[in-house]
Order: C-alpha cells, then sequence, then structure tokens
C-alpha cells in the first residue's frame, strides 16, 4: 500500500464526500479485521450485504476508536482462494476467537451471531482507498487520507 496523502478537513461546512458518493448506500461490515492492510468480513452468500455488495463493490467501515470515529472506504473483493481463506479464517480466531475453517470457497462455524442467518460464509476484504478520521472532542482537526 502506498502512502497515504492526508488532508485536514476544514469545519467550514465545505462538502467532504467524494463526487458521486451516496451514504445512504453505505454498507456496514460485521466481523471485521485489520491483518495487514486489509479488512476482512464473513457474509452470508443470500445475504442483503452481499447482494449489494455484488451490485456495488465500493463501501465503507466504521469504527469508534473512543477517541475518534474511523471511517474507512474501499472496494470489497470475495476471497476464494484457499490460501486467502486460510488467512481470514486466522484472523477471525486471533480477533474474535471465532473458529472458522474453510469448506470450498466458504468458511463454516460451528456458530455464528444469531443475526447473521448462520453458516457457511462468503469472505470478503477491503482495500481502504480513502479514510476520514473525526475527533471525539476538540483534540485535532477531522482528517482525511487517500492512498492510490
Amino acid at each position: 500500500m502506498s502512502t497515504p496523502r492526508t488532508v485536514m478537513i476544514k469545519r467550514n461546512g465545505e462538502k467532504t464526500e467524494p463526487e458521486g458518493f451516496d451514504p445512504a448506500t453505505a454498507k456496514p461490515a460485521d466481523w471485521t479485521q485489520w491483518p495487514g492492510e486489509t479488512f476482512v468480513f464473513a457474509s452470508k452468500p443470500g445475504a442483503r450485504k452481499t447482494g449489494a455488495l455484488k451490485q456495488e463493490p465500493h463501501c465503507s467501515v466504521a469504527i469508534d476508536l473512543e477517541t475518534m470515529h474511523l471511517v474507512v472506504e474501499g472496494s470489497a473483493n470475495r476471497l476464494t482462494q484457499e490460501s486467502d481463506l486460510r488467512r481470514a479464517t486466522l484472523a477471525f480466531d486471533e480477533r474474535f476467537s471465532w473458529p472458522t475453517e474453510v469448506d470450498g470457497d466458504l468458511i463454516d462455524s460451528p456458530y455464528a451471531a444469531p443475526s447473521s442467518g448462520g453458516p457457511p460464509f462468503e469472505v470478503y476484504e477491503i482495500r481502504p482507498t480513502r479514510a476520514y478520521a473525526f475527533p471525539t472532542s476538540d483534540q485535532f482537526e477531522p482528517t482525511r487520507w487517500e492512498w492510490d
């Protein structure tokens, strides 16, 4: 990943969204992890989120870090290679103590969140293209980073 360009966001009401960005279509990502330079998450093949990502892979992840709110934008790509899925299962186990195993081009688990619809799951990876940090108090100016 290249070094990001950092831009301070002015607090005078200037538009901060990229051209054509519709915040109503931003999709949350469950089961996120940062294994290096990307986020990975799991989604049920028939879930609304999965269908939306297949139509439009651009998405965002929002994280509350207590001192700031971080929003990361990027594109979600489905992982289907065994080596990538194994990397994801390790990340899920390390971060959430969620045991998963590779089953073809999906991952399976003995349990999952009740709202998930249950296993098996497709795995997606988001490579960040832009990130925004918004302070929870006045400790810094809102900041934007962009990667090529």
